[in-house]
């Protein structure tokens, strides 16, 4: 097999994890509080020779931070972010994601938890709503609860939401991600209650840029092909 086929087989395998990214952007169109992943691709040379081969490698695989538009709901459980924040939630086994899916709600111990059950992070730990008072989350993400008894309101303040940032996220399924370099708490963000986050994908940009990986795909298929055709006649060239 000629050495040549190579180049186009690493553009083919970088393009075709660009497509499994679209994709994946695709498919979470509508799911609530998601970002985009975005790649993007470097040319690396095997040699210093003016002819030397060069490679397709993916440079980087990011997670896009854009705010997604928001939607009222009138649950006063559900939070929308905008800005740089995520939401800190605590799984069963103790380890802490961050998340952009406000989709909250009360679980049997009357704890703030997310869609899997895992309790959302106040600045002094998880926080617990009394029986029978209704949650307010204000825009600094400070918690309190309000019960009317028929005579009067009492408030309650419950703590505040533990909002952080990070320099690099990386998902972890289920709408998720892990801070491998740490986290720190977020200034720059605002929480809306009674509402949520969109995704941020635009399905229009992402069926086109869908679109355009799948030609470079075929075009490189195309190319191995070619290369495949030309060592099968240079093998079959009579020999004297």
């Amino acid at each position: 097999m000629s050495h040549q086929i190579y180049p186009s087989l690493s553009g083919a395998l970088a393009t075709w994890q660009q497509v499994e990214v679209l994709s994946n952007n695709l498919a979470n169109a509508q799911t609530t509080g998601f970002k985009q992943t975005r790649v993007s691709f470097e040319n690396v040379m095997a040699s210093n020779l003016p002819l030397g081969d060069s490679f397709t490698a993916i440079a980087t695989e990011g997670v896009e931070m854009t705010d997604g538009a928001i939607r009222q709901t009138g649950v006063n459980t559900h939070v929308a972010l905008q800005g740089d924040g995520f939401l800190l939630v605590e799984s069963e086994d103790g380890r802490e994601y961050l998340s952009r899916d406000g989709r909250l709600q009360l679980d049997g111990g009357r704890f703030l938890v997310n869609q899997h059950g895992e309790r959302v992070l106040g600045q002094g730990g998880p926080i617990r709503v009394p029986i029978d008072e209704e949650v307010e989350i204000d825009l600094q993400g400070n918690v309190s609860s309000r019960r009317n008894d028929g005579m009067e309101v009492m408030t309650n303040q419950l703590g505040r939401l533990r909002l952080v940032t990070a320099d690099v996220v990386e998902s972890q399924g289920g709408n998720r991600f892990a801070a491998p370099e740490g986290y720190r708490d977020a200034t720059n963000v605002q929480v809306y209650n009674g509402a949520l986050e969109q995704s941020n994908t635009n399905a229009m940009v992402g069926m086109v840029d869908l679109i355009q990986a799948n030609r470079y795909f075929e075009a490189y298929q195309k190319a191995m092909q070619a290369s495949d055709t030309m060592d099968s006649q240079i093998y079959n060239l009579p020999r004297g």
